[in-house]
């Protein structure tokens, strides 16, 4: 209505008469108008309210009354109305699927990847540049948040008052601390740098590393949105461990600082960069925060911090004490102490095959020219690395040799080469000698800077404190990448020793004596049977693991402490330092009248029942042969393990 009388009123039909009436009129029709008759809506209401309404049929086959028919149509209307929308969401998804792995969306996703040195515009394979710098920067920074996470969480005299003194703050600070440590996990790491540590120039396949970077990515993401209150926990909890050891503030202000950059690290250098492999590897431009990517990781509600109440205990951590039960429990430690279980007969032996061995008889057997003579004897990465010398030296042939009858075997129908396999695992070394280069060029670098520090005294100090971190951190690199060659080639032989105790198939002469080459006779596994040789090695691994992951040689200080030489060595630290190594040295031919460390005593300890006979000759000419010296029954109840 309001458009006719709008085009009245422009028209001035109000001041026509009639006979301008009839003129326009026929000027519209002949022009093409029609004739269209004005609606009155009161009268069609009228109609409508006197129409009568129509009649509903009713079901002559109904077994309810009206309440039963209204709930029925009521029930098919729910039903359709939830099948509505069901496939409005299925078709949502749908839309959304094809949105995220459209061309434009896969283009983008490649472009960024190439962008940022991840992966090959064109392929998926993850460049070596990028595999590098995470198997070096990515991997100390993991390792250095485990190392300080168990410093506050993991110390048994400190970490109960430290964890009460956080609740007191905030309970989510112990468990974000516990979640940093958690970080870390050794055999993911491995199986994400193992590709590029045996082929240094070559891409990563991204399949290869797709697993083990989804569970980093899983355990980062979950903390990404904490980075500034994991920085705060951390550095809150060093002030509250400083009050409690009362040590110089500078070491607690390096420590902070050190575990604040490498959150950085991880947080701003690589948790895009593994964002960006986690789309490679879906090829679809999953956005950061969304529910799609918390459900491709699985993350679930009970994952999230916040979980922990005050007082509660965290994985890695120590349950939180009373003073009473302190003092009770200190009072059965006395009680315990020969009570507690002993280690295992492999570990033990792979211990006395450690300690056959002073450090200046490690030092003249593996450092014949005292080229690292500058380094104290006290300092773990050098001890860890002749101990790893000395497993390549007398030990890992077992892995190598082709005097070792080793046939394939298949794991759920898959064919294993456990030869190659172990070729592969012993490739690795290689590393661990080019990290310890390393740590002995900062070691020189820090001896430099002590003889000249500088006149600028606080220039000097950054600087001291800047190449000290450094030590640290390549410390722990070289002690790590010894540990998961130990752990490999330890896990290795272990699958040929349960062969050889069971199916008998791996491993076809086990029972043959193993005699070695001219060059190679003077080795302690010369003229052994092969399942001996075997056995020595693994216990040797399996002890040289234990002692860097939990022994002597693990921990964030570069060397032992005092009480760790008197424990390990039996010789006071200041008896052991680089000074006194060349007297010692001289007087290695005295040392073999101490019972401490008797170089004699290790060809009579690795003697096997098996090979007794053969060897008499060469224990003959011994001298100091001892009663204590490890033999087979220290192994095997039986004697014989097979």
């Amino acid at each position: 209505m309001g458009d006719f009388d709008n085009t009245k009123r422009a028209i001035g039909v109000g001041k026509l008469d009639d006979s301008a009436r009839k003129d326009m009129f026929n000027k519209f029709v002949s022009a093409g108008g029609e004739i269209i008759k004005e609606k009155q809506p009161q009268k069609e209401d009228e109609t409508k309210r006197n129409r009568p309404e129509p009649k509903v049929r009713t079901s002559t086959v109904s077994r309810g009354g009206e309440d039963s028919r209204s709930g029925g149509r009521g029930g098919n209307q729910n039903k359709s109305s939830d099948s509505s929308n069901s496939r409005s969401q299925a078709d949502s998804k749908a839309q959304y699927e094809k949105e995220i792995s459209s061309f434009s969306a896969r283009f983008g996703i490649k472009l960024k990847c190439w962008l940022a040195r991840v992966t090959p515009f064109g392929s998926s394979d993850l460049t070596p540049k990028f595999m590098h710098d995470f198997s070096i920067r990515a991997k100390q920074a993991l390792i250095e948040l485990q190392y300080s996470g168990n410093e506050l969480l993991a110390n048994q005299q400190y970490s109960p008052q430290l964890s009460k003194a956080l609740d007191k703050i905030n309970p989510l600070l112990v468990e974000l601390l516990a979640m940093g440590q958690k970080l870390y996990n050794g055999p993911e790491l491995t199986d994400i740098t193992d590709p590029i540590m045996v082929a240094p120039e070559s891409p990563v396949a991204i399949e290869r590393v797709k697993g083990p970077i989804y569970a980093l990515f899983k355990r980062m993401y979950i903390l990404y949105p904490y980075q500034e209150t994991l920085k705060k926990s951390f550095v809150q909890a060093f002030d509250e461990l400083q009050k409690l050891e009362g040590k110089p503030s500078l070491i607690y202000a390096n420590k902070k600082r050190k575990v604040t950059q490498e959150i950085d690290t991880l947080f701003d250098g690589f948790f895009d960069r593994l964002y960006l492999v986690v789309l490679r590897a879906e090829n679809k431009n999953i956005p950061l925060i969304s529910r799609y990517m918390e459900n491709l990781l699985g993350i679930l509600p009970e994952d999230r911090p916040g979980q922990r109440k005050s007082g509660e205990n965290v994985p890695g951590g120590k349950e939180v004490e009373t003073r009473d039960q302190k003092k009770e429990e200190e009072s059965k430690d006395e009680d315990k102490k020969e009570e507690e279980v002993p280690l295992s007969k492999e570990q033990a032996y792979g211990m006395r095959l450690m300690q056959m061995y002073s450090i200046p008889k490690l030092r003249k057997k593996f450092d014949p020219k005292n080229e690292f003579g500058h380094i104290s004897d006290s300092d773990k990465a050098l001890l860890a690395l002749f101990y790893f010398y000395e497993f390549d030296d007398e030990y890992s042939f077992v892995m190598t040799t082709k005097k070792i009858d080793i046939k394939p075997g298949s794991i759920n129908g898959v064919k294993v080469d456990y030869r190659q396999k172990m070729l592969d695992i012993y490739e690795g070394t290689r590393t661990i000698i080019d990290q310890f280069r390393i740590y002995n060029d900062i070691i020189r670098e820090l001896e430099k800077h002590k003889a000249n520090p500088g006149a600028n005294y606080i220039e000097a100090s950054k600087k001291l404190t800047g190449i000290e971190q450094k030590r640290t951190g390549q410390s722990r690199t070289v002690r790590m990448a010894i540990k998961e060659f130990s752990l490999k080639s330890r896990d290795s032989l272990l699958v040929l020793i349960k062969d050889m105790k069971s199916k008998k198939e791996i491993v076809a002469n086990m029972n043959d004596v193993l005699t070695l080459d001219s060059m190679e006779s003077r080795k302690r596994l010369n003229k052994k049977a092969v399942k001996q040789c075997i056995m020595e090695a693994y216990c040797y691994l399996m002890a040289l693991y234990d002692r860097l992951d939990t022994g002597d040689l693990f921990g964030g200080l570069v060397e032992l402490t005092p009480e760790q030489m008197k424990a390990s060595f039996g010789v006071d630290l200041g008896n052991t330092n680089a000074e006194s190594s060349q007297t010692e040295f001289a007087d290695l031919d005295k040392e073999g009248i101490e019972p401490t460390n008797p170089q004699t005593k290790a060809t009579a300890t690795l003697n096997s029942k098996d090979t007794a006979e053969e060897s008499t000759s060469d224990l003959a000419n011994e001298e100091n042969d001892n009663s204590d010296e490890p033999l087979d029954d220290d192994i095997l109840p039986s004697g014989n393990p097979f």
